[in-house]
This record gives C-alpha cells, structure tokens and sequence, in this order.
C-alpha cells in the first residue's frame, strides 16, 4: 500500500492523530479499531525505512567520488608551493622599493619646500629691503602695499626656518627679525596716516581723507579706519544740523529734526559704496551705528528745545485742568456751552491756537521719527545679513556697548540706565535682525512723544467737538420755515376733490409715470432740491475725527493709533450721538402750533399743509421771520434723522479710508503686529457704525408710528369717502373713466412723498415709503373686511390694488409684492365670478412662493368671500375647508 494512501487514511480520524489513548481502550470496537490504526501506522514506518535505505546508497557515492577528489588536491598543493614561496619573496621586495620611493617622495618634496622658502625669503629680503626705503621716502601707498602683502596674503613666510637670512646681512637692522620690522614699520605708518586723516579732517581735504580711508584696510586696521571716518561723518552732521537760521515757520523743530536725518541719509547712501569697496560687505554696519547713536543724540536735544521752548508741560497742565473743569451731568451742549464761558480765562482762543500748531508739530516730528528709523533698519539689515555669512565677523565689527555709550552725554547714559533698570551696558544692546542700538535716548523718548501726542489730539478732537456742536447750523437751514400741520382748509379746499392736471401727473389707464429730467429741473428752480436736510455738525464733527486719526496713522505708532481712535469714539457717541439721538427720538407732537392747531397722537385724520394747497400768505413768510416752534421741532427730529443717516454714510467711507491708509503708509514697517493693531483699532472704529444704525432705525419707528401711520390711515380714509363697492353697470363704467378714490389718493399721498422728498434723505426716505406701504397694506386688508362688494365691486377693487401698488412702487422705487400679496389676494377672492372660481384660489394659496404667515388661509379666504353681497352662506360653506 503506498505511502500517501496510508497518510490520507490516517489523517482521516482525527481522534487517532495521537497514541496516547490506546490504553484506554475497554471494549472489543475501540480495541478492534485501534488495532487497525497500529496496522496501517506499522506498515508507514516500513515504507519510509525502505526509503531511508536507498538514499544511503546514494550517499555512499558521494563520498566515494569526494575521497578520489581529495588525493588530486594533494598533488596540487605540492606542485604550488614553490610557486607561493616566490610570489611572498616578490611581494616582501616590492613593499621595500615602495617604502624607499616613498620616502624619496618625501625628501623631494622637503627639498621642494625649502627651495621655495629659500626664494620667498630672498623676496622678503628685498620687500624689506623696499620697505624700509619707503618707510624713509615717506610714500606711503608703497609702503602700505608692501604690509598688507605680508600680515594677510605671504604672512606664514615670516614663520620660514631661513628668515632671519632676511635680515642678516643688514648692519643697523641685524639683529631684528623680519617680523618686527614689519609690526614697528605698521605701527609707524598707522600713526602717519591717523595724522594724516585728521589733519585731513581739520582742513577739510576730502580728497586727502579718502585716501587715508583707502590706506587703513591695507594696514589692518579695518576698525580704526570705520571708527575715524564715522567720526569724520559726525561731525559733518553736527556742522550741517545748527545750521537753522533760515528756517522759518512754526514747525521748526519739525523742520529741524527732518534735516538731521535727511543729511544722515544722503550719507549713508553716498558713502555705502565706498566702504563695501575697501573694506568688504557688511563693514557698512558700523558706520551705520555710529551715525545712529549721533543722530539719535542729536535729534533727542532737539526735542529738548522744543519741550522748553514750546512750554509742553504747561500746556499739557492747562488741558488737564480744562478737562477737569469739563461737567459731566448736563447734556453735552449745555456742558459745552457752559464749559466755553467758564474757561475762557483758563484756555484762551489764542492757547487752542497754540495747543493746535504744537500738535501739529507733534505730528510731524514723530513721522519723521518714525520714516527715520525704517530707513536706518532697511539699510542695516542686509548688512547684518551679509555678516553672517562669515562666522564670527559681527562680534568683530559691531560696536561694544562701551563704545555705544562712549558717544553718548552722561547724562543721556542715566537716562538710559533709569529708563531700563539696568545697566549701561545692558542698555546698549544691539537688535538681532539690525545690529541697531536697541535703547537710545530718542527711542526712549518715543513713549513720551506719543503720550504728548495723545494728550494734544485727545484735547483737540473734544475742544473741536465742542465748537462743532455749538457752530451747527440747524437754526439757519432753508426749507423749514413752515411746520407740518393739521390744515382743515386743505381738505375742504376744491383741489382735494377736482384736482388738476398739473397737481396728479400724468394718469390715466396706462398708470403713473416717473418725473423726468425736465420736471426735476423745474423743482431745482422752485428750490426743491436736498439743501435743509441735514446740517453742519455731521460733516464737521467726522472732519475732526478723520484728521485726527490721519494724525495718529501718520505718527505710525499703533498705540496712538489705538488711543486716539478710542477717544473719537467716546467724543463722537457723547458729544454726536447722544445730542443727536436725543432730538431723533423727541415725541412729534410735544410743541403745538402758536396758531392752534395741534398733532394728536390719537388723531384719527391727520394732513400737513403743503406748498401750493391753502394759505399762499405762509408760503411767502421769509427767512428773516422768526420760525413757528412746531417747525423748528419738527425741523429738530427729522434733521437729526437725517444726520445719523448721513453720519452713518461717512462712518463707513471714512473708516474704509483710513484701512486703506494704513495699508499704503505702513508696508514698509516689518513689525507686522504694528499694522495688525492698528488696523484693530480701525475696525472698532468702523464698528460704531452699528450705533448710529441702531439709533436712526428707533428714530424711523418712531416718526413712523407718531406720523406716516396716522396719515396714511387718514389718506386712506379721506380717500374712500363716498366711495363704494357695490357697483352697477352703469356706475362701474363711471367709475373706470373718473377713478375718484385713486385720484385722492395719489394727491394726498403725492403731498406725503413730496414733503418727505424735501426733508428726508434718501436713505431714509426708501425707509420712511416702506414704513407707508406696510400700514396702507394693514389699514387697507383691516377695511375691506368691514365693506360689501358685489363682482363688479371687486373687479374694481382689484385695479385700485393693483394700480395704487404700482403707483407706489414708482414713489418708492422699491418692489411692494410681498408687502401687498394679501391684499392681492383678497382682491383675486372678491373679484371671482363665483363661489365656484374660489377653489382656484385654494389651489394657488398651496403653490404660493411664500411663506404660510404672508398669504391668506383658507378661513380668511371664506370670511373675505362673506363680504360679497351676490354669494350666499351656503356656498361659501359648501367650499372645501
């Protein structure tokens, strides 16, 4: 049996996989079927032993044939080795002729070497030889050249075995070395050209004082050289900087101050390549430091001139103690007018004046501060960075904080040690990204300008808002010489029942039509044009704000930035804001009329006289008569309206402005924090855009509920006098060729719009012709619920709706769909042939486009189908519910 057959038959019974069982076997079937498995395992094992012994005869071979291979190998090896004891002789004789060229290599080149000293050190002899003769003919380029060739270029020929020949046969010089023949030579010559440069210096020989500057590199005295040429620069700036007498002007510490650091400037520009020409890149640095630390010297006596001779803390004393003496419980205008008659003696005209010019000068003297210092750190840095391309040249030529403070008064070095807490050379300190002195007097006194600024722009932005209050020019505006009254006489007047051609327009079938250009000429020639509108405080009060923050964004310093647009803020929403909301939201009848009449709030008929309607005697009233009080409250409330519409239009151009200002005028600042919160500080600026939108929104509710309301519920009930829906045929023919309710309609809401064009702006004229088309819409639906129609009566009804809504919609401009789908809708309902026409009016109520709150219900539907005098109850009810 095979092999693989036995192995599938055992694998068949996994119980049996092991004989550890078969022990335990305790009747004939387990011992019968064990029996069986020891069988087929027995004859397994017999066929793999067969197996194992025919593969060792396989074995066997092998290592027969490997024994006969073994005896060939020892012949080899005999026959080898005569051959192996000549190549390990070949081998030991070749690594000693390697061994001894190599050393012959090395002898050639020692002799090589020696030989080449031997020449260098003939050269020596005879540089020296040629240094010594110039050294004593005075030439100094030659000698400079001869040095400079031998302490950097040929310097490791002076460390030569064979140098002292140099000199050998010298009799005076025999017994100095090469060497120091060469330091004394440079130490003589340095001193020669330090002379020379200063006598240069003293006699204003630029020609001589360049060649110097080129001689110092050749000598090694690249610092001594940056040194003495920075001091020479100095003192140009100092000569050139008390140089003011013909500045004139009363900005002349501004002025002073911008030509310190335009002649810094043009020096720097001027003289950079020269020093990366003779003393590498990067050298500049040091020049650059040192006419920083003169300039910041400079410029910091400068602004000590000015804070005595311009008396800043005596000024700062007078605004501290007029703010002090400002009230804060009366409202601002009273505070305002109060504060003017108490502080004349304490703060003069004349001191705001002053105050105003130093604040200017502020101004000036911190911009040019600050375009200063871009400028030096745009030239530093790419000094800095071409210094650290060699490893370890900064701390070789940036200036030690003793030789910052070297340079500087002190007294300015206690300043600094004050100021810092620390000490002096701590204070001096270098900027990483610059390698510019990062506390110096003018940069310490950085926070002190802009304190003072703050103060004087703070000062003047309230002083201003003050003046600006006090100055408005409400009392004089044109146009408000009449009040909007209850005039009796205009309804009773014949032009209220037949109106004219002139007074409707052009009506007819086809609607109403727009004005055109020519009509709204005529109405600019009649003086109906925007004049009266808004006054003088809004334009005046954001000129303020706008120059002071252009002020503040001109200093660069965001924290002024910051500052300043905090204290506009709190001027414009204490002195503005508050004065103006005030009037806004005052109740539209608190005044009455001298000539009795009066505006009730609970008024049902409400009509203003207009122009061209009643008494002509009124329209001829001059200028010069005093105003009636109801017009001049009235001229109050709806001209403060307009100014917190106009003022919120400013707001948003001014702030927008101002960003972009900040963007332009500030690229170059590298601190980009700076920009950031500057532009922060804008944004809350530009963000008390939400106040006055608040406060004009409250005022428009309220002009809303107090007067269009009541006068729209008025027109619409004067309009419907005698006028019914129940309609003949005769009668509807009538009504269709003499519409008289639209006929009173537009006239009386034509005068609305034409007083509310005249006072209004256009901003709040769209939302004051909203306010009117939502109650015409809510008064109009409430009254046709408590009139009676027949089916010629809602035809009707349908083209009033329809006609006065797009009459509307040309006054407004706007689109009043949604705001008259009701009333359409109803219109639709009473305008059906019959009951059974409804149901496409359910069918149209469940496709609408609009929300279920806008449209009618199916309820409201029915209860509107009631109203029709030729339908029954019953087949209203028989409709789908």
């Amino acid at each position: 049996m095979p092999a693989g057959a036995l192995d599938a038959e055992l694998s068949e019974d996994f119980a049996w996989s092991n004989f550890d069982g078969l022990t335990q076997c305790t009747n004939v079937a387990e011992i019968e079927h064990a029996y069986r498995m020891l069988e087929l395992e027995e004859a397994r094992l017999d066929v793999e032993i067969s197996e194992s012994v025919e593969a060792t005869a396989d074995v066997d071979n092998s290592f027969a044939q490997l024994f006969d291979l073994q005896a060939a190998l020892h012949a080899i090896s005999d026959q080898l080795e005569p051959v192996q004891s000549a190549i390990d002789t070949t081998a030991t004789n070749a690594g000693a002729i390697s061994g001894r060229v190599r050393f012959l290599d090395q002898e050639q080149k020692k002799l090589n070497q020696a030989l080449s000293m031997i020449a260098e050190t003939a050269l020596l002899k005879h540089r020296l030889v040629e240094l010594l003769a110039a050294m004593r003919d005075k030439n100094i380029d030659i000698a400079a050249a001869l040095i400079h060739k031998y302490i950097t270029t040929d310097a490791p020929v002076l460390d030569s075995p064979f140098v002292a020949f140099a000199s050998a046969n010298r009799s005076s010089e025999g017994s100095s070395s090469p060497r120091s023949i060469i330091a004394s030579a440079t130490r003589e010559l340095v001193d020669r050209v330090s002379f020379t440069f200063d006598a240069a210096v003293e006699s204003n020989n630029t020609k001589e004082i360049s060649h110097c500057f080129r001689l110092f590199p050749l000598l090694g005295e690249d610092l001594r050289g940056l040194d003495m040429y920075s001091d020479f620069l100095c003192k140009i700036i100092a000569e050139k900087s008390r140089v003011t007498a013909d500045i004139q002007g009363p900005s002349i510490y501004a002025v002073r101050l911008t030509r310190l650091f335009e002649v810094i400037a043009v020096i720097i520009d001027n003289h950079f390549p020269l020093v990366e020409t003779h003393y590498g890149p990067g050298r500049m640095i040091r020049v650059i430091q040192r006419l920083q630390m003169e300039g910041t010297k400079r410029a910091a006596m400068v602004l000590d001139f000015f804070e005595d001779e311009r008396h800043i803390k005596r000024r700062i004393a007078q605004i501290q103690q007029a703010d002090a003496s400002q009230p804060r419980s009366k409202s601002y205008a009273m505070a305002a007018a109060d504060h003017r008659s108490k502080s004349e003696d304490a703060l003069s005209d004349h001191d705001f004046k002053d105050i105003t010019d130093i604040l200017g000068e502020l101004v000036l003297i911190e911009r040019q501060i600050s375009m200063f210092s871009r400028f030096m750190e745009s030239r530093a840095a790419p000094e800095v960075k071409a210094l650290s391309l060699e490893p370890g040249s900064k701390d070789q030529v940036f200036l030690k904080p003793a030789a910052i403070l070297k340079h500087l008064p002190l007294a300015m070095q206690g300043i600094l040690d004050t100021k810092t807490g620390e000490s002096a050379h701590a204070a001096a300190e270098l900027e990483e990204a610059t390698g510019l002195v990062a506390h110096t007097p003018l940069s310490l006194r950085i926070s002190w300008l802009t304190d003072t600024y703050v103060t004087f722009e703070s000062f003047f932005v309230s002083r201003s808002a003050t003046k600006v209050m006090l100055l408005d020019d409400i009392d004089s505006l044109p146009g408000w010489s009449e009040p909007i009254v209850d005039a009796a006489e205009a309804e009773t007047s014949k032009s209220s029942s037949e109106p004219s051609p002139g007074l409707l327009g052009n009506f007819g079938q086809r609607g109403w039509r727009k004005p055109g250009p020519a009509a709204a000429a005529a109405a600019a020639a009649r003086g109906q044009s925007d004049t009266g509108q808004t006054s003088s405080c809004v334009g005046d009060m954001f000129f303020v704000a706008k120059t002071a923050l252009e002020h503040a964004i001109a200093t660069q310093q965001p924290a002024a930035v910051e500052a300043v647009s905090q204290s506009v803020i709190g001027v414009m929403n204490s002195a503005l804001l508050a004065t103006v909301e005030s009037r806004a939201l005052s109740k539209w009848n608190a005044v009455s009329s001298t000539k009795g009449s009066q505006l009730s709030a609970g008024s049902s008929e409400l009509s203003w006289r207009l122009p061209g309607v009643g008494s002509v005697a009124a329209d001829a009233q001059t200028e010069d008569a005093p105003i009636n009080p109801v017009a001049a409250h009235q001229r109050g409330i709806l001209v403060s309206v307009n100014n917190l519409d106009l003022a919120g239009q400013y707001l948003q151009k001014t702030a927008d402005e101002l960003k972009n200002r900040v963007t332009g005028e500030w690229a170059r600042i590298p601190q980009q924090d700076h920009v950031t919160r500057a532009q922060k500080a804008l944004d809350a600026f530009g963000a008390f855009l939400a106040k006055f939108t608040h406060a004009k929104q409250r005022s428009l509710e309220q002009f809303g509920a107090q007067v269009i309301k009541p006068w729209v519920r008025a027109i619409l009930q004067q309009s419907y006098r005698d006028i019914k829906y129940v309609l003949t045929d005769e009668e509807f023919n009538d009504v269709q060729n003499d519409n008289l309710f639209q006929k009173r309609f537009v006239l009386k809401f034509g005068l609305l719009a034409k007083q509310l064009k005249e006072r209004l702006t256009a901003g709040n004229l769209a939302a004051a012709l909203d306010i009117a088309a939502s109650s015409l819409a809510v008064d109009w639906e409430r009254a046709i619920r408590q009139s009676k129609f027949n089916m010629l009566g809602g035809i009707m009804f349908e083209k009033d709706v329809r006609e006065i809504q797009r009459y509307l919609e040309l006054e407004s401009d706007t689109m009043l769909r949604k705001k008259f789908l009701r009333l359409i809708q109803s219109a639709s309902v009473l305008a059906v042939e019959g009951v059974a026409d409804a149901k496409h009016i359910f069918d149209g109520l469940s496709v609408a486009d609009v929300s279920p709150q806008a449209a009618l219900s199916k309820s409201e539907v029915k209860a509107i189908l009631a109203n029709r005098i030729d339908v029954s109850e019953k087949d209203i009810s028989e409709l789908e519910p």
